[in-house]
């Protein structure tokens, strides 16, 4: 089990890692074990960050070939509107977002 990508998932921050050649930019939402017996991450990956999806979508990343992986100081604000935090794709779930719906505003207080 990898610490830093349940790091990431408890405090709501994104993910950069090297995936199949690329860099990626994701919001981890469920890290655990697949039906297939491998540690895996299901994220919305960012959009901007895949040729093949501008606009970002869900991706399982199989944490075995994740590299260079850095918590970055951006967050997100909670889990997306069809995040499954039971999906059926993960037989043990090491850690996950809370399902509670994502923040609509957001208020920044400023130093006078």
């Amino acid at each position: 089990m990898d610490l830093r990508i349940c790091h990431a998932i408890g405090e709501r921050a994104l993910l950069m890692f090297g995936y199949k050649g690329t860099v990626r930019v994701a919001e981890p939402h469920l890290y655990g074990r697949n039906t297939a017996g491998h540690d895996a991450l299901s994220a919305w990956m960012r959009p901007g960050w895949s040729r093949t999806d501008p606009e970002g979508g869900w991706r399982m990343f199989l944490v075995a070939e994740l590299e260079a992986i850095s918590i970055l100081p951006d967050g997100f604000g909670g889990a997306r509107p069809d995040y499954n935090p039971d999906d059926p794709h993960f037989v043990e779930v090491y850690c996950r977002v809370d399902s509670a719906a994502r923040p609509t505003t957001s208020i920044t207080a400023e130093a006078p």
